[in-house]
């Protein structure tokens, strides 16, 4: 499955470590990781699917079995000379009760800018057992695809306007048969006797 996604604005997926004169720095030879990717699409599919916690984790894996599925690395698009750009921001820390800039609370973050990226998840190991009903390849496609659509945002800073993103999927792509076929699922794994 590929999925595309398009970004409404700059966003940031930092290290976890600063460098000199810069508080959260992003990896400039992995701005959007695919760990980041899976956790994003595992997390849209558990809030998509609150009553059916076990088809999550049957297409996404658990402690008891991996997933049968990979996210490969980003590859960001968008023509020539609109490739990611990675710019410096600064930040100022507010104090509540004036509503003015506090005393040394200034950082400086990186953020990304970028058009288009495209990611594929592709299936490397046998779809494993399930605790629920079977599920076939088609399925496990459904739940990814439809995860994937409900991604809206990603990385740090979301409520300062970073990472406001639209994942796209294609093959499959979301639409009335493939969202009716969801809806079947996520009922067979509510009432898995049925």
């Amino acid at each position: 499955m590929r999925v595309t996604i398009t970004f409404h604005g700059p966003f940031r997926i930092a290290t976890g470590r600063g460098r000199p004169g810069i508080d959260a720095v992003v990896d400039p030879d992995d701005l959007l990781p695919a760990s980041s990717l899976k956790g994003l699409m595992r997390d849209s599919a558990e809030r998509l699917l609150p009553a059916a916690p076990g088809l999550v984790t049957a297409v996404f894996g658990g402690p008891q079995h991996p997933g049968a599925w990979g996210w490969d690395p980003v590859e960001f698009t968008g023509g020539a000379g609109s490739g990611p750009v990675v710019l410096t921001r600064a930040h100022v820390a507010l104090d509540e009760e004036t509503g003015t800039a506090r005393h040394d609370h200034l950082r400086y973050t990186e953020e990304v800018w970028a058009r288009t990226a495209e990611f594929s998840v592709t299936q490397y190991a046998p779809l494993p057992g399930t605790d629920g009903p079977a599920l076939t390849v088609a399925d496990h496609r459904t739940v990814l695809a439809c995860a994937a659509a409900g991604v809206h945002a990603l990385g740090a800073g979301r409520r300062r306007g970073l990472g406001w993103v639209r994942f796209t999927p294609e093959d499959p792509t979301v639409d009335e048969a493939l969202l009716a076929r969801f809806g079947t699922l996520a009922e067979q794994w509510r009432n898995p006797r049925a």
